[in-house]
């Protein structure tokens, strides 16, 4: 594995209503080797060295992370896993993630976690000590309901399946979990049929709410590789992309209405939470309290 350079890990978070609030980002690693025929990580717009699958990690990363948070005045939420997924195979070895998390539990902060693999499960014990003084969430990706599809368009993940019964180790090990259905991609995943199965697992499997987002991103080297891989097992589709959304960067399913209809019916139907707004109110719920503590000190090394 790679190492690069960095000043700063633990940075300020950009607030977004509609989606996972933080108060801060962390990205250990740079770059992905999941495969994610879809990812919008592998656009040139975040990634320069054009080795996108190459493991790189933060040289220094837990002396960086414990310094940037001994210097934040407050507490808060961090989130993980927004560009590269901070349980990639290198972590099983490495463990900078679980480090990371253990630091964050010394410093009395929150973790928000999106990953596609069910290495989480290992952190379940450090995951259960920060909920006890913050908030503490593991968001799982999953785009398809079936793993046949799963490792047609995310080879190297861990499959549907197996995340669906992370969720499950997770939630009833007390800690909130919910599901990213992001992207739904046009003419693969955006049939009713799968929305459905979607909204029915993770409810079963013991989630809390279920996000979807009726549209991928398509941009430069991330739009040709995507071209190049997803002919192999749907030929044509390049063809349709190129019919219906020529150059555009946000390429909406042609049912994202009747998509989202459905979704909503499914969600009520099934008795679980699709409003972000209510969802983080639910896993930041007492939070006022918890993050106006003192941050602890911790002696240095």
């Amino acid at each position: 594995m790679e190492l690069i350079n960095a000043k700063m890990i633990v940075t300020n978070s950009i607030p977004n209503n509609y989606y996972l609030q933080s108060e801060y980002v962390m990205n250990i690693y740079r770059g992905c080797n999941h495969g994610c025929i879809y990812c919008y990580a592998r656009s040139n717009y975040y990634e320069k060295t054009g080795n996108f699958e190459c493991i790189r990690a933060k040289q220094e990363a837990l002396r960086i992370i414990r310094d940037d948070l001994r210097k934040k005045k407050k507490t808060g939420v961090i989130l993980t896993g927004g560009v590269s997924d901070p349980y990639n195979p290198e972590e099983k070895e490495h463990k900078l993630t679980r480090n990371a998390l253990e630091l964050i539990n010394a410093f009395r902060f929150g973790i928000c976690i999106i990953t596609k693999s069910d290495l989480v499960n290992r952190d379940t014990d450090i995951l259960f000590d920060i909920k006890e003084h913050s908030p503490a969430s593991v968001n799982f990706t999953i785009t398809c309901s079936d793993d046949e599809t799963c490792m047609k368009i995310e080879p190297f993940v861990s499959t549907t399946t197996k995340r669906f019964e992370a969720i499950e180790h997770l939630a009833k090990n007390g800690i909130i979990t919910g599901v990213l259905m992001d992207p739904v991609i046009p003419y693969i995943t955006d049939t009713i049929e799968n929305v459905q199965e979607m909204v029915k697992k993770a409810k079963c499997y013991g989630a809390k709410y279920i996000y979807i987002s009726t549209l991928v991103t398509m941009a430069d080297v991330q739009r040709d590789y995507f071209y190049h891989e997803a002919e192999k097992y749907y030929p044509g589709i390049s063809d349709k992309y190129k019919e219906r959304f020529k150059n555009y960067y946000r390429c909406y399913s042609p049912h994202s209405k009747k998509l989202w209809n459905v979704f909503v019916e499914a969600c009520e139907k099934e008795g679980i939470n699709y409003d972000m707004r209510a969802a983080n109110q639910m896993i930041r719920r007492g939070y006022g309290v918890f993050s106006t503590l003192k941050q602890q000190e911790l002696p240095l090394e």
